[in-house]
């Protein structure tokens, strides 16, 4: 799925997009598809056609897991920036590096963590939603079912199937807001409620092996095999880039305001020139109305007196 390569962009439609494909349930996810639809009604004939599963309404709970984004990829090539420079072998090597000591950081923490203990992901995220919690209220319902009521929503909570109204615990693995609710006016302990893919006993074994040191390659054993010489590269022109492509939703870096107003019809997203509504414009109209009043109503400033000799 390429919605820009088809056309449609914005950051408008961005925003509305964004809604959708963070909707962690069904009627939150029709409501921004509306949305959309009443924006340009091609994009939500686009979206029907999609086969990937781009919302995270739609993503298997056995997983939990509700990324939608590669930023952990982007991450993996901000920190490889400093090496593209280098000749392959190099810069292997020090992709080995440092994957080598980022592990190992991981597998001495995973060898001192307690049985039962949560990732620092999953702890910052129980500790974050148990603020939010505090603005909630929950209702006993009877059976283990409790109603939770958010601002003027309420979301039905059941703590034997872990499942919220808003879709997000079961989606992440990690009690929501409303479900932290119920789990704390019940004294019962959020650690037990979070899924087991987000304990010590899976992270350990994430991290069970690190990464061998390695001897300098002077030091290798010599196997008589061919050298291979690196392929004929013929260098494009202009300057290699080196800065990632920043995602449709991420701020660009180094601009104050990443908004565009459209001079005509004041919406977001485009500029006068691409503008297809067909309204008003207002700022060459206002700028021929001001110099024809100067012109007409004589100098700004004061006339030089005329002085004879």
């Amino acid at each position: 799925m390429n919605c820009k390569n088809n056309g449609f962009s914005g950051s408008a439609f961005f925003k509305l997009f964004w809604i959708a494909a963070n909707a962690h349930n069904e009627y939150v996810y029709g409501k921004a598809l509306e949305n959309i639809t009443a924006h340009d009604p091609n994009v939500a004939a686009y979206l029907d056609t999609c086969q990937e599963q781009w919302s995270r309404h739609m993503f298997d709970p056995a997983v939990c897991c509700d990324h939608n984004t590669t930023n952990f990829v982007e991450s993996f090539n901000a920190c490889t920036k400093p090496y593209r420079d280098m000749p392959v072998f190099s810069l292997l090597e020090a992709i080995r590096k440092w994957c080598m000591e980022r592990v190992g950081a991981r597998f001495d923490m995973a060898i001192d963590m307690e049985d039962g203990q949560l990732t620092e992901y999953a702890k910052k995220e129980v500790d974050e939603r148990t603020g939010e919690s505090r603005f909630c209220y929950a209702t006993a319902c009877g059976g283990g079912e409790f109603e939770v009521r958010d601002a003027h929503v309420n979301f039905p909570i059941r703590l034997s199937t872990r499942s919220c109204g808003c879709g997000k615990w079961q989606i992440s693995g990690i009690p929501c807001k409303h479900a932290l609710r119920v789990i704390y006016d019940q004294r019962l302990n959020p650690i037990d409620f979070v899924s087991p893919f987000f304990k010590s006993a899976a992270y350990k074994l994430t991290y069970a092996d690190h990464i061998h040191p390695m001897s300098d390659p002077t030091q290798w054993p010599n196997f008589s095999l061919p050298t291979i010489q690196p392929p004929v590269i013929k260098r494009q022109a202009g300057r290699p880039a080196k800065k990632r492509k920043r995602g449709p939703n991420e701020p660009r870096k180094g601009k104050r305001n990443s908004n565009v107003k459209c001079g005509k019809c004041r919406e977001f997203g485009h500029n006068s020139r691409t503008c297809k509504n067909g309204g008003p414009s207002t700022g060459p109209s206002t700028s021929a109305a001001a110099g024809a009043s100067t012109s007409q109503g004589g100098p700004r400033g004061r006339k030089r007196a005329n002085t004879t000799t």
